[in-house]
């Protein structure tokens, strides 16, 4: 049969011979078949022929590769076996072939996706392992690639026997099959088109390009190929030309290109040729912007379409076009921003399942047992729209109970794990929780969560941890049934709801993997959910219905389409043209060895780097009348980026400069950007924009600011708004520190406070160490959020309390017990262990949240670290003739002019009542040496504690003189952490330190009543930043307030405060 076959670009050569071709079939009343390489290019060549040229389509039919083979394999009586199209299934297949290989293959599972890949190429070009074998062993010398290969086809021909044994083809199967069928001489399908015109394709897998073959000689086939011959654009193309087109005898016809219909002209023919320069149709056909990140570059194209429409026979927004290598960056940030500059558009590819809150909430709602329950899960599952909450509301208002379960929630702590939910939460559905037991205390009202709210919540959880537990091994359909049944029992979503289209897909993605039961009988709940996860993964929607706005697309989908104006994006290295990696297993010298030695079609991965320039030159001849190439210079976080070698390649055909030559380039700066349009342009400025520079001007709060009120939340208070600017302008200005630095007028409520109640030696080291971190603590009352941690660990903080009640409890039954009366006596470790045990019991993970296992391990080393230092404390007790006589004494006091207070966790004395020491507890004390510390005010609890016990008439005997105070770190010794466990802080050297020490701390009382709480950035290892919640809120990362702070007089003040023995 013949084969005509014509080559050219797409617009207007190829466009037109395919219009005239059609043309004269339909004047032929012939019935012929049009076979395009994707559904896009389909509907385009459908507008091309019935929108633009004005024919009609009957008579014709409109088929990708796909179809076409469907059609022949169905008319000819069908498969046998059975055809599985997704690619997830046959990925599974060769996941379980290289699972089942032998232990000395075991790394091959970790290039399970090279594998995947090689494989089907393979399979997709027809090359088994049995041909390898039979005909090609030779092909390859012996080494390490022929090794890797043959590798390769053991696993493919282990998935390939897999297929056969459960009756199923590879995706590429019902392609072969249409080859075969075609070849076999009887084919109804083909029977009924007179011609078959093939349209854009520049290269086919080796299935296709089978089955075209087939098709060739069996028919008669018109080609229109996308191939400039000699022109280096077009050299992925230049292969399947030569082999598969010129091959024969065939004659192509190679079409003018007619560069003058185009906006880039003669430079077309210059592109990709080094040294090669050609002059521009017109100054104005060719234009580059540079901008700071996608958004960026999507607002400098949205502007630009505006002043295309505003301009002289302006182009319709169906006739404009942007375009990137992929639109993942830009499938939110671009039509956010041609929305709000009123540009309609057509984003003609879907989007991915998982960037919409239904599919998000699902996934989490089926992998929350896996995950071991993390309460913000919950809380998303149970604050959501499509939660189905009507089994709650017979109580009363749902939202008032869900707002519940988030506050106890928050206020037991819960972070997650099933041991946690299961001990903080559960006894709370045996009785009410008070939320404010202070207040109650005070005698003033409280509130709580009744148990009845909380018993809801546990039966829920409850009963969604019974459904998530894993169980026996079932069948892929179960599983799935079972996955839907979890979903529609806990969301709804309606039809012409927000979310329905996601919804519907992800349902139908759990029901496909019911077809997974051909690959094995059974699965794991665990391993179905792993599958699950990839199919969600893997799903996009189906695209917008198409409207006349700008079109977006990607390269790949805007092959074969036409525009007046053409907007590129991302034209940076590694992004267009992408990175491309060679086959680590079947490298670029196998395939070509395959391809042009064995006679297989199989294309080198290399290969793709011509693909990526072809793309290029596609884009650059879509447009007749202007092109914009728009480039990232830095990405969103200031990184500099590396524009693409097709912009410098573009540049130097147009003859321009490649250093200098940029028309636009946008400001980082939001407002700088604004400035500068408003100076250009102001017409091109959208509602918000204009709003935003009349609050940065100071301008009356009338304009747009009013009408725009109830659709722009900031703007319904412009003067707050414009304040706010105002404040961003000052700190961003150098000088001294000011009032957005926390410099505060006199606090005289916070002052009141500390003068009644007095100040503790934590809040003094707080301030001394920064007092922007009091400010938002204490004046603010900010609180760092308390919960324990999520691998069910016990808590630092509770730990610490423990160890404290421990102690008191021990020491207290020591004394109640005569202990001390008699010198002999040495069994106390009874006592501790029965302290310990009461204190500590077995089960007492529940009330924690620790796991089991976790609280077990924890047990027992915080038992063996009492044990160690209990003994060494009573020998030291008796050595020194002292005992524990006080216990957590809460004690106040006016010092020379400052009233203090603090908690002493033990009070010591001897049995005359003459000398006395001050114990603290810690966890661990790695700071150094307690009398250096003193002495630069870093440690204030030991001369504070000292002086309250001074100041006091009942704390201890009267007359009895300090020994000192002592530090008991729990967990240091010079075995465990190479810290000594007690230190000391002798009286003399308080004595010694006093008038320093009362002069600092009242330059820090006299600092608070000032209002001087500003940041006093410390980042070393140990120091105030390193665990401050609060490093969001204080802005120390900010360039210009770091400076004054660091240079400010009332720093240098503040520093020799707090270092009072370096000042002297």
């Amino acid at each position: 049969m013949s084969m005509r076959v014509f080559c050219g670009p797409f617009q207007p050569s190829l466009e037109d011979a395919f219009v005239e071709r059609v043309r004269r079939l339909a004047a032929s009343r012939a019935t012929f078949a049009v076979v395009a390489p994707s559904r896009r290019m389909a509907e385009r060549l459908q507008r091309l022929l019935a929108l633009e040229r004005g024919l009609g389509l009957l008579g014709a039919r409109f088929h990708t590769f796909h179809s076409l083979a469907l059609e022949v394999v169905e008319e000819a009586g069908g498969f046998e076996e059975g055809v599985v199209a997704d690619g997830l299934f046959h990925d599974k297949v060769i996941d379980a072939v290289l699972a089942a290989r032998p232990r000395s293959k075991v790394s091959t599972r970790g290039l399970a996706s090279a594998y995947r890949a090689g494989i089907r190429d393979l399979v997709d070009c027809g090359f088994e392992p049995r041909a390898y074998r039979e005909d090609f062993e030779g092909l390859l010398a012996d080494g390490a690639q022929k090794r890797r290969l043959q590798d390769v086809l053991e696993v493919q021909e282990s998935y390939l026997r897999r297929l056969s044994e459960i009756g199923v083809v590879p995706p590429s199967g019902l392609t072969h099959a249409a080859a075969e069928t075609v070849e076999s001489g009887v084919c109804p399908a083909l029977e009924r088109y007179g011609e078959l015109l093939y349209y854009g394709f520049y290269d086919l897998t080796g299935a296709q390009a089978d089955f075209f073959s087939a098709v060739v000689k069996a028919h008669p086939v018109s080609v229109f190929f996308p191939y400039v011959k000699g022109h280096p654009a077009y050299r992925f193309a230049e292969r399947f030309y030569d082999v598969k087109l010129h091959a024969g005898g065939a004659s192509p016809v190679h079409l003018p290109p007619a560069h003058h219909t185009r906006a880039l002209g003669p430079v077309l023919d210059a592109l990709s040729r080094p040294g090669a320069r050609a002059v521009l149709p017109s100054d104005a056909a060719l234009a580059f912007i540079s901008a700071s990140g996608a958004e960026d570059e999507s607002w400098a194209a949205a502007k630009e379409i505006l002043r295309l429409r505003s301009g002289a026979n302006p182009p319709d927004f169906s006739e404009i076009g942007i375009v990137a290598r992929t639109l993942g960056p830009y499938r939110s940030r671009l039509p956010a921003v041609l929305r709000e500059n009123a540009v309609p558009f057509s984003m003609e590819a879907g989007d991915p399942l998982l960037r919409h809150p239904i599919a998000k909430l699902c996934l989490g709602l089926l992998q929350f047992g896996r995950r071991d329950f993390p309460a913000a899960d919950l809380l998303d599952i149970v604050e959501s729209r499509y939660f189905r909450s009507e089994r709650f509301e017979g109580g009363g208002s749902w939202r008032r109970l869900r707002s519940n379960w988030r506050r106890l929630i928050e206020r037991v702590g819960v972070q997650g794990g099933w041991t946690q939910w299961e001990g903080m939460v559960a006894r709370w559905a045996e009785e009410d929780l008070e939320l404010f037991p202070r207040r109650v205390s005070e005698g003033l009202p409280g509130q709580a969560i009744a148990k009845e709210e909380t018993a809801l919540l546990w039966e829920f959880l409850k009963k969604l941890e019974a459904e998530l537990r894993r169980g026996p091994e079932t069948s892929w359909s179960l599983a799935a049934a079972r996955a839907r049944r979890l979903l529609e029992d806990n969301f709804s979503v309606e039809q012409g709801v927000p979310g329905f289209e996601a919804w519907s897909a992800l349902l139908d993605a759990v029901d496909a993997l019911a077809a997974f039961d051909r690959l094995s009988r059974k699965t794991s709940w665990e391993g179905f959910l792993d599958v699950l996860d990839e199919k969600f993964r893997s799903v996009e929607l189906e695209p917008p219905a198409p409207c006349r706005g700008v079109r977006i697309l990607d390269a790949m989908d805007a092959r074969g389409e036409s525009f007046r104006v053409l907007f590129i994006l991302g034209l940076q290295e590694g992004v267009f043209p992408r990175q491309v990696r060679e086959d680590p297993l079947i490298p670029d010298a196998v395939r070509a060895k395959l391809r042009d030695s064995a006679g297989y079609w199989i294309q080198p991965k290399l290969g793709g780097y011509d693909e990526e320039r072809l793309l290029f030159q596609l884009l650059a001849t879509s447009a007749c009348e202007k092109v914009y190439c728009v480039h990232q210079r830095s990405d969103e976080d200031g990184k500099a980026l590396v524009e693409s070698l097709y912009l410098r390649e573009l540049r130097q055909a147009a003859g321009q400069d490649v250093q200098d030559h940029m028309d636009r380039r946008v400001p980082r700066q939001p407002l700088v950007k604004l400035e500068e349009l408003a100076r250009e342009d102001p017409g091109l400025l959208a509602a918000k924009e204009v709003c935003l520079l009349q609050a940065d001007r100071g301008e009356g709060e009338g304009g747009l600011f009013a009408p725009l009120s109830g659709h722009v939340p900031a703007f319904a208070f412009p003067r707050l708004f414009r304040d706010g600017l105002r404040s961003a302008a000052r700190l961003n200005s150098p000088g001294e520190l000011g009032p957005w630095d926390g410099l505060i007028r006199e606090p005289r409520e916070f002052l009141a406070k500390i003068d009644r109640q007095g100040l503790s030696p934590s809040a003094l080291e707080e301030f001394r160490n920064c007092p922007f971190k009091t400010f938002a603590s204490r004046l603010l009352g900010l609180k760092e959020v308390e919960t324990p941690s999520r691998a069910g660990e016990l808590d630092p903080r509770e730990k610490g309390r423990l160890y404290h009640a421990v102690l008191e409890r021990f020491y207290r039954a020591l004394d109640a017990g005569g202990f001390w009366e008699d010198p002999e006596a040495v069994r106390w470790q009874t006592t501790l262990e029965a302290c310990f045990t009461e204190l500590l019991p077995w089960d007492g993970w529940r009330a924690l949240g620790v796991y089991p296992v976790l609280w077990k391990a924890a047990q027992a080393a915080m038992r063996r670290h009492l044990l160690r230092v209990v003994e060494a404390d009573i020998a030291a007790l008796r050595l020194r003739g002292l005992r524990p006589r006080s216990f957590e004494s809460e004690l106040t006091a006016a010092v020379d002019g400052l009233r203090l207070q603090g908690k002493l966790d033990r009070i010591d004395w001897d049995v005359a009542g003459s000398a006395y020491r001050v114990v603290d507890y810690k966890t661990t004390f790695h700071q150094g040496r307690l009398e250096n510390l003193v002495a630069r005010l870093k440690q204030i609890q030991p001369p504070l504690y000292l002086e309250l016990v001074e100041s006091s008439d009942t704390a201890v005997p009267k007359g009895a003189q300090p020994l000192g105070a002592d530090f008991f770190a729990i967990e240091d010794s010079k075995e465990t952490t190479g810290h000594e466990a007690v230190q000391s802080f002798e009286a003399v050297s308080w004595r010694k330190l006093r008038p320093l020490l009362l002069d600092g701390l009242r330059g820090l009382r006299e600092m608070m009543a000032r209002g001087e709480f500003f940041i006093t950035p410390q980042e070393g290892r140990g120091e105030a930043c390193e665990y401050c919640p609060f490093g969001s809120l204080c802005r120390k990362s900010h360039g210009m307030t770091l400076r004054r702070a660091e240079s400010s007089r009332l720093r240098v003040r503040f520093d020799l405060l707090r270092e009072p023995e370096a000042a002297r």
